[in-house]
């Protein structure tokens, strides 16, 4: 009976000596403090790194720790204060005092079905600007929030193109999920991976019970409040390019055990269990082995391409984007494709009236991976090859290792591709009755159609990685949504008073459809010639669902 042993070193087993010549760290642990002019410090302000995502918040007393790249510069921001920036180089501590920004209060910002001064605002309310957010080099709107809003919590999900985990204040609520709503110039969405960043005007965040209220229970977790971004009235076309080009790669690999070290803790295992004093295997034999880790990830390359014309006129204003990304994932054989268009135009047709328009497509492609590619490098011990020299693929049921599969044929023989069309669109009517009181009404929709096709060809790899026929499933899912709201505005101010009066209705309609079909002995050409029909006669299976729900509200 062959004996196991993890191959990481930090689960134990041979090491190697440090060396007396350590270089200095690349990075270095700020800690500070963050107060205003009176010296009281402040709760919630964002740190993070110049050009860079993510970041930290202060604490109660003011307090934060943060890892930066040597010779960064720290951005430090709080609602209603001057953003300052904060050199690092040989420091190991910084005190930061933010100045008030008397301007900053009288900015607009959007809150629920209106907007209001920040300094009238007295629920809990971050604004992003959009701007802010095309400054990190990132594909998705979510992402661009990370370290910016303080009780806003951002985890990324690893996978090209996912979108980020967000919490508000905590997680899970008795409506079953812990995700935000989302709502996306008035149309509702459970997820906003379509948009590209470069197309956002703001995003407010509502945070609290007195600002969500207005959205009912589907805002227990937290609003997110995105404003898409319109042309102006200069009557001046202004074109312009954003993008940029990367690379990401794993910065902490876990260390791996080579083969000889490897074979030596499986000598030692060996010994221990058995009380035999005979090697199991020659440590000799297998020099450095295989890095497992080295054959399954890579650098991987994010490209991100968008060009925009917008302008307009005395009467009319619009927009218009096309925006290309292309990530890879940093294992191999993952890519994720996205393509989105925008529309945008207003118009004034009479004094009292103004129309408008967005639409918004997106397409979506992805090649995906075993999801327990990482795990299985991981484990993979490295006296086992890539491949034989025969070519056959190195089978760990062959060595004293037990049955560990071989990450390469995984790689090599899972092939599962994904693809997404989604159009939104919004279209409103804003009528001024009185110099005081405005009606609108929009209608809103959302059409999307999701595809996802495995399959897995008849092969033998290893013993424990063979499939003796091959199989085809295929998985195909639409939405349908729309939504129509109507809202009646009295506003008036009576000197330094302001009185806002909001009554409004709205109707929604969500529709759902799913279905999945598996057939075997499905014989491959090309990926494009792939159908369930050409399975076997017996072996097919076919399921479905959906899902229909209505809403109807009235607010004020």
């Amino acid at each position: 009976m062959g004996a196991t042993a993890t191959n990481a070193k930090t689960a134990g087993g041979a090491r190697k000596a440090d060396s007396p010549f350590r270089l200095p760290s690349p990075f270095a642990t700020i800690t500070g403090t963050v107060t205003n002019s009176t010296g009281e410090p402040i709760q919630g302000a964002t740190i993070r790194v110049k050009g860079a995502e993510g970041g930290t918040t202060t604490d109660s007393a003011g307090t934060f720790t943060i890892t930066v790249p040597d010779n960064a510069i720290l951005v430090v921001s709080y609602v209603g204060y001057t953003d300052q920036e904060v050199p690092t180089t040989g420091r190991t501590t910084v005190e930061v005092v933010l100045t008030e920004n008397n301007k900053e209060l009288d900015q607009v910002v959007v809150v629920g079905y209106g907007t209001q001064r920040k300094i009238d605002v007295t629920g809990s309310v971050a604004t992003v600007k959009g701007d802010d957010i095309s400054k990190q080099a990132s594909i998705n709107p979510v992402a661009g929030l990370q370290g910016r809003v303080a009780g806003v919590q951002i985890t990324n999900q690893g996978s090209p193109g996912a979108s980020p985990q967000i919490r508000i204040r905590g997680l899970g609520t008795v409506y079953g999920s812990a995700n935000p709503l989302y709502v996306v110039d008035g149309v509702w969405f459970n997820d906003v991976s379509f948009l590209n960043p470069e197309d956002i005007e703001s995003i407010n965040i509502l945070k609290d019970a007195s600002s969500e209220a207005i959205y009912g229970i589907r805002a227990a977790n937290g609003v997110v409040l995105i404003t898409t971004k319109k042309g102006s009235r200069n009557g001046k076309a202004t074109v312009s390019y954003t993008g940029f080009v990367g690379v990401q790669r794993v910065t902490n690999q876990v260390e791996m055990a080579n083969a000889r070290e490897y074979a030596q803790m499986l000598n030692e295992k060996n010994r221990i269990s058995t009380g035999s004093t005979v090697p199991l295997v020659d440590p000799s034999a297998y020099g450095e082995g295989t890095d497992w880790y080295d054959v399954v990830l890579r650098d991987a390359l994010i490209t991100n391409h968008q060009v925009s014309v917008s302008g307009g006129g005395e009467k009319s204003t619009y927009n218009f984007s096309l925006g290309y990304v292309r990530q890879e994932g940093i294992a191999k054989n993952n890519t994720f494709n996205r393509m989105t268009a925008r529309f945008q135009n207003d118009f004034q047709v009479l004094t009292p009236l103004k129309i408008g328009y967005t639409i918004t497509a997106s397409g979506i492609y992805s090649k995906d991976i075993n999801p327990s590619i990482f795990y299985q490098a991981f484990i993979a011990p490295p006296i086992i090859p890539v491949k034989e020299p025969d070519g056959s693929y190195g089978d760990p049921t062959d060595y004293p290792t037990g049955n560990f599969a071989n990450p390469q044929a995984t790689l090599d023989f899972f092939n599962q591709k994904s693809r997404n069309y989604r159009v939104t669109g919004n279209v409103f009517a804003e009528l001024k009755i009185i110099k005081a009181l405005t009606f609108r009404t929009s209608i809103g929709g959302e059409f999307g159609e999701n595809e996802v096709l495995g399959y897995a060809p008849q092969y033998y790899a290893t013993s424990v990685q063979n499939n003796p026929s091959s199989r085809l499933t295929v998985t195909r899912a639409e939405d349908r949504n729309w939504i129509i709201e109507n809202t009646l505005t009295y506003t008036k101010r009576f000197d330094d008073h302001n009185l806002t009066v909001l009554a409004g209705q709205s109707a929604q309609r969500y529709k759902t459809y799913s279905l999945t079909g598996t057939a075997l002995n499905v014989p491959y050409t090309t990926q494009a010639d792939l159908y369930l029909r050409l399975g076997s006669t017996g072996n097919s299976n076919v399921t479905d669902q959906g899902d229909l729900s209505t809403i109807a509200s009235y607010f004020g």
